[in-house]
């Protein structure tokens, strides 16, 4: 008795639509670090009293990125930043402080510095990997000083990704981060 040659491309490509009839798909939902789209927030204040305040609150659950705040006039850099994430500080920091070349942050995870150009200083803030949060992001700005005219603070966040199932929240629809 003989049998006939079969090419062993043959039985691989057999056995490959015999097992795409046996086996269902698997659909599975990726737990991973993935991060959805962009999100840029501005918001500006004019003329800030010494003693003034004024924040950029998110809520909703992110991943945070940069900060930047730009403050016009003031005499001593004695402003404050601080960067909150679900309630827990992450940098505290003053302008005066960043504008010494001493005090200023470069890491392969974060970046802190104040450039002065003038009456305008800029201090930017910077993780990576950026930083996630389930509920609530705040950049607060307290002004300790006189004469500053106008702050403006401005982020740059991920949404979360459409998978991403946040703790709290029902389903896996998870709604974007609101400016407040």
């Amino acid at each position: 008795m003989s049998f006939p040659r079969v090419s062993s491309h043959a039985v691989a490509a057999g056995l490959a639509t015999l097992l795409a009839c046996l086996c269902p798909p698997a659909v599975a939902c990726v737990e991973g670090d993935l991060r959805g789209d962009i999100v840029r927030l501005d918001k500006e204040v004019g003329e800030t009293a010494a003693g003034g305040r004024t924040s950029m609150q998110i809520v909703g659950a992110g991943w945070f990125r940069a900060a930047t705040i730009v403050k016009d006039g003031g005499t001593t850099g004695q402003t404050m930043v601080t960067l909150e994430l679900d309630g827990e500080p992450v940098i505290t920091t003053s302008f005066s402080m960043l504008a010494n070349p001493w005090y200023q942050l470069s890491t392969d995870s974060i970046s802190a510095s104040v450039r002065v150009d003038g009456a305008r200083s800029t201090m930017t803030i910077w993780y990576s990997p950026e930083l996630k949060f389930r509920a609530l992001a705040s950049v607060r700005v307290e002004v300790e000083e006189i004469g500053v005219e106008r702050i403006v603070v401005r982020a740059i966040m991920n949404k979360p990704a459409p998978h991403e199932h946040v703790p709290g929240q029902p389903g896996t629809a998870v709604a974007l981060p609101a400016f407040q």
